[in-house]
């Protein structure tokens, strides 16, 4: 028999307003230790029941065994788990295979139903499904896309009658379901009715018949994320509440790691189509902060505001702050707003601009090393929209040698070489690497022109990659990578300047016998968001600067704690912290030192798959 170690709950969240998940469903979510919930599929305000310590894991990057694994793990250790699915976990949930592992682990869990997203449109086309004389049937099913349906379970077969259809994840491709549909009989008049986000707060409804119902979705941007229900029932459905105000829509499974955009990220929006978009990309992304104008400030009271032409302001404030800035405008405004604010691809963050209907996200300034690329193609997964990237080697897909250093956090020696080398690329003409051979078959493996080589001296090719060696080829052009082994935290006092930062770290540098170029990046609290000199230091030396909440600071034990941070801002600690925070959870070689206004702290970076481990 199987032993109870901890406790699995298996529950619908609803479709999307808080108040209709079930009262079992918000009882298990309070007493939850764990609980991984469904992406931007469910409502973040549902996750607020959950008490202060629980664990909380977005599920929208992880596969099957990543999913079973933390669970498994968390059983083990006597935790309650939550897995918290959108609408009704029994409808396209894909929970059979979960529990199939569970049940071979051994591990006993429970399901929880939930209020499926096609009642939910039901009850705000406020229609019955079933009407005496209409229609007696519904069918719940959707069309044939990347997941193909048992043959005879065509649209062209089930719609074949005059039951009622409920289409789950059929909206993609709206003309080609209004040709299935016409095919298998049905008139051009019958009724549909599309409902985006049943009972979210960006709820849209559009109804028409099959004669013009995909130009309409078309025109209302919709995308993802939307239940469509066809039948006669519709013309009994009396007054439409009709909500055009569209918001948050992530539909986006991301599996291919290397491609994710980790960093900090500004939104910035000018109009109320664009706010709404603001707010999808806000809810898909794991740091991300929104400004929009004060104008909506009733409309959309969780972000950020400025006043009319202060958008200038706001922009050189928040430059360094970020890693990216995501503008949902036109490219013409963003350009001439950022243009004196660039220094060069080392330093600038990442830029991408999209349009406010999500079609097209462009990827602007910083694509390698600051990430735009990856920004701009999770940003289009997101949205259901293009990615617009325009450098040359991703556009003959080819990893660039940057990019490969970005998204491995390797230190580039000399940036002034990275040109030159990927120009190697992009003309195929012969390049020696001697870097990883994990790392040579990840990105080069399939290459005619790359040579992998375990030395220096086997190096003949018309230039070189090299990885954490000195190279003395002067004959050849060498681009030089080392690896980022440490984060340094910093506390400091207010108004700190840049030089007092400088001191303080390369003291603290000098007597661990570290060189800049091992540094990953510096940490601090975000109550130091606003320290000019945290950024201007961090600048100098081309370090990314981490902000890390309350929350997240003092959820890590520290040796030494700080009473003064205690009181002032609640902090059981900010260098030590920081340190081991921003170095996943990695081992803290230094403890806090106080120098004049400036306290660092060192750890070594631990890499994240190890940590999830």
């Amino acid at each position: 028999m199987p032993t109870r170690q901890g406790k699995v709950v298996i529950a619908g969240a609803g479709p999307g307003a808080v108040d209709l998940i079930t009262l079992r469903t918000k009882k298990v979510l309070e007493s939850a230790d764990l609980i991984i919930y469904a992406g931007s599929l469910v409502n973040p305000e549902v996750l607020e029941f959950a008490k202060k310590e629980a664990k909380k894991i977005n599920s929208a990057r992880l596969n099957l065994d990543e999913v079973v694994d933390i669970v498994k793990t968390a059983v083990a250790d006597e935790k309650e788990v939550v897995r918290l699915h959108t609408g009704d976990p029994s409808m396209y949930g894909a929970i059979s295979e979960q529990m199939n592992e569970y049940d071979k682990l051994g591990i006993v869990y429970e399901i929880i139903p939930g209020v499926s997203s096609v009642f939910a449109a039901a009850a705000e086309l406020k229609v019955e499904l079933t009407m005496p004389g209409i229609s007696q049937s519904v069918i719940l099913t959707r069309r044939a896309g990347r997941t193909p349906v048992p043959k005879n379970e065509s649209i062209k077969k089930l719609a074949a009658n005059d039951a009622t259809l409920a289409m789950f994840l059929s909206i993609s491709d709206m003309k080609g379901l209004v040709k299935d549909l016409i095919d298998a009989g049905r008139s051009l008049d019958t009724p549909i009715a599309v409902v985006y986000r049943a009972t979210w707060t960006n709820q849209i409804i559009v109804k028409g018949c099959l004669c013009d119902i995909a130009e309409k979705v078309n025109k209302a941007g919709i995308k993802r994320q939307a239940m469509v229900i066809i039948g006669k029932v519709l013309n009994r459905d009396g007054a439409l509440s009709l909500l055009y105000d569209k918001n948050f829509a992530h539909g986006y499974r991301k599996t291919d790691s290397q491609n994710e955009f980790k960093g900090s990220v500004a939104i910035y929006a000018l109009t109320e189509k664009g706010c709404a978009k603001a707010g999808e990309v806000h809810n898909a992304l794991k740091n991300s902060k929104v400004f929009i104008p004060d104008r909506f400030k009733n409309k959309y009271t969780m972000f950020d505001l400025f006043g009319y032409g202060k958008i200038d302001d706001l922009l050189a404030v928040n430059w360094k702050k970020f890693d990216a800035h995501l503008f949902i405008m036109a490219a013409g405004i963003v350009v001439r707003k950022i243009a004196g604010l660039l220094e060069n691809k080392i330093v600038d963050p990442a830029v991408v601009v999209c349009d406010e209907l999500g079609n097209n996200s462009i990827s602007l300034l910083s694509g390698h090393i600051g990430g735009a690329n990856r920004l701009a193609e999770f940003i289009a997964g997101v949205m259901g929209g293009n990615s617009v990237i325009t450098t040359a080697t991703d556009v003959h897909k080819i990893m660039a040698f940057d990019e490969m250093a970005a998204i491995e956090n390797w230190k580039i020696k000399d940036p002034g070489k990275i040109k030159f080398l990927n120009s190697m690329l992009l003309e195929n003409k012969n390049i020696d690497v001697l870097i990883p051979e994990n790392i040579f078959n990840k990105y080069y493996k399939n290459s005619n022109n790359i040579r992998l080589v375990h030395k220096l001296s086997d190096i003949s090719a018309e230039g070189a990659v090299v990885f954490n060696k000195e190279s003395k080829y002067a004959d050849i052009p060498v681009l030089e990578f080392s690896s980022k082994k440490y984060v340094i935290g910093i506390g400091c006092k207010k108004d700190i300047g840049e030089d007092e930062i400088n001191k303080a770290v390369d003291k603290a540098l000098t007597e661990l016998n570290i060189d800049f170029d091992d540094i990953a990046l510096i940490a601090t609290s975000d109550v130091k968001r606003n320290e000019n000199g945290l950024h201007r230091f961090a600048s100098s030396k081309s370090f990314s600067l981490k902000f890390f909440s309350k929350d997240e600071l003092n959820s890590v034990k520290t040796p030494n704690n700080s009473p003064k941070a205690k009181a002032e801002f609640g902090l059981n600690s900010v260098a030590e912290a920081s340190a081991i925070v921003a170095g996943n959870q990695g081992e803290l070689i230094f403890e806090k030192h106080k120098y004049p206004k400036v306290t660092i702290a060192v750890a070594v970076v631990e890499p994240e798959e190890n940590n999830e481990k």
